[in-house]
């Protein structure tokens, strides 16, 4: 039989700074399971050092990686991916409560696709700012996706609104596993670009 390891908890979490980056990092211990079934399961504590600019899948990822290695290094134990589980009532506790995400366009375009799949988002806010000046006119979209090829719109900002006037999703909800901003029209006026800026919640 295969091992399995399962997230339990968070340990521990602080915050530090780091000389080298000159940023402040956070560094998580998280309590982890290593079993085998008819086995008596087997606890072990690994830490992980989180950056603000990770994204929930580059979290992920780390949690993995070290998953894995104190496995083998304590346990001689292989884990493949899929046999690590992240249980649904934990994976949003090594990820901030919120998503934020700011694009900047001088052309029509698609902005950084956001991975929020450890942290499903449902509700949203855009605005849309000039740098340098006021744009004329401009179509801005919040899309959302579930498997981060397929997107589709849920939010729509127009000179209609004003510019960084926020448009809110309010009570409607959106869950949604990855998100990015589109921009589907554009004339810049006395602006440079234009930056669009996201916020998602849970």
């Amino acid at each position: 039989m295969a091992f399995k390891s399962v997230f339990i908890n968070v340990a521990s979490c602080s915050v530090f700074f780091d000389p080298i980056s000159s940023r402040n990092l956070t560094r998580v211990s998280f309590e982890m399971l290593l079993a085998e079934s008819g086995e008596n399961p087997r606890a072990f504590n690994p830490q992980v050092i989180i950056d603000p600019a990770d994204s929930t899948a580059a979290i992920r990822q780390k949690m993995i990686d070290v998953i894995k290695a104190q496995a083998l290094a304590d346990f001689a134990v292989t884990l493949p991916n899929e046999d690590i589980l992240f249980p649904t009532y934990s994976t949003g506790l090594a990820t901030a409560a919120s998503e934020t995400r700011t694009d900047t366009f001088t052309v029509p375009g698609s902005g950084q696709i956001v991975d929020t799949s450890l942290r499903p988002l449902s509700a949203f806010t855009i605005t849309v700012k000039g740098v340098g000046g006021d744009p004329t006119s401009w179509d801005a979209r919040l899309e959302g996706s579930l498997d981060g090829v397929n997107f589709t719109q849920i939010l729509q900002h127009t000179q209609l609104v004003g510019i960084s006037q926020a448009v809110f999703s309010g009570s409607n909800r959106y869950p949604a596993l990855f998100f990015r901003s589109r921009v589907a029209g554009l004339a810049l006026g006395l602006a440079s670009a234009i930056e669009v800026e996201i916020l998602g919640v849970p």
